[in-house]
Order: structure tokens, then sequence, then C-alpha cells
């Protein structure tokens, strides 16, 4: 993050410690941060949606008008679905989520079978790989609200793990540095 906030060493520390707390927020309270997010999501959908339907009433290419209409729409209507059923929308993703992750883990054996049949040495990593991604897939797709919490959790651990590295580097910078 190359910016004027963080090329001073109380920048560096304020964006850390804001990394540390966010990562925090997500680790403690996943479900609650990923139903936030997801409203949040929906919000700007919506507002983006209102822009591109003024837009598209205020052009005077018809092209561009009716672009601009249908984009408005389907910003506006998935936003407002957003809003109203975030928690569906966490699921609908995580399941979507391991049925690619299923049929990649299929594609994979078949894959590893055709290695197999060529009598190549990596065969049987590949295939050992293609069944860990059809298992972790349908683990995936069998509980999708176990996995986005899990995600959550994890983005909360990288974040805590991102604010500390950047609170040592703003402790450690001199006070002079500027980019």
């Amino acid at each position: 993050m190359d910016s004027k906030i963080t090329s001073t060493k109380l920048g560096t520390i304020v964006s850390g410690a804001a990394l540390a707390i966010m990562g925090f927020i997500l680790f403690t309270n996943p479900k609650t941060a990923m139903i936030t997010i997801t409203v949040m999501l929906g919000w700007v959908l919506v507002i983006m949606g209102v822009v591109s339907l003024a837009s598209a009433l205020t052009r005077w290419s018809v092209i561009l008008s009716t672009a601009d209409l249908y984009a408005g729409i389907v910003e506006l209507l998935f936003g407002v679905l957003l809003v109203n059923m975030p928690g569906f929308f966490v699921t609908w993703i995580f399941i979507l989520l391991g049925i690619f992750i299923l049929v990649s883990g299929l594609n994979s054996l078949y894959g590893a079978n055709a290695m197999q049949t060529l009598g190549l040495p990596s065969a049987g990593i590949a295939k050992a790989g293609a069944i860990l991604a059809i298992v972790l897939g349908a683990l995936v797709l069998f509980s999708p609200g176990l996995f986005a919490d899990m995600a959550m959790v994890i983005c909360g651990i990288a974040l805590i793990y991102a604010g500390v590295v950047r609170i040592v580097d703003g402790v450690r910078m001199s006070s002079d540095h500027r980019a």
C-alpha cells in the first residue's frame, strides 16, 4: 500500500492497527462480519444501479442509454436481493464454490487416470490431489456455512498478521521517512 498515508511512521502504525482491528473483528465474529460485508456490497450495488438508471435517462445515445438501463436494472435488483437476503447469498456462493471444486476435482481425476494409462510416474500424486479436491468440494457443497465461517476466520488471521507486520514496520521506520 504505497500512498501518502503509509509513507509516514504514524500512518504506517495507524494503518497496521486498523488492519489488526478488522482482522480481530473477522476472527471473533465471522457470521456477523460476513453478513455485514454482504449487506454493504448490496448497498453499493443499489447505489450503482440508481446511478446507472439516472445515466440511462440522461444520455443522448440510444446504445449507451440502453446498456446503462440494463446494467442499472441488474445492479439495482441484485443489490436489493443482497440487502434483503444476505445469508442466502453467502450460502449460495459457497454452494457454487463447492460445485466448482467438485467438478474441478473430477476433471483432475480424469486427467490423472489418463496419466496413469500413459505410464507417467507422477500419476499417483495427481490422483491423490484430485481425490482430495473431490472430497473438499463435497464438504464445501454440503456444509457451506461452516466453510464460509472458516473463510472469514482465515481472512481475520491474515489481516491480524498483516496489521502486526505493518505496525512493526512503522515502529522500525525512521521518523523522517518519506516515500
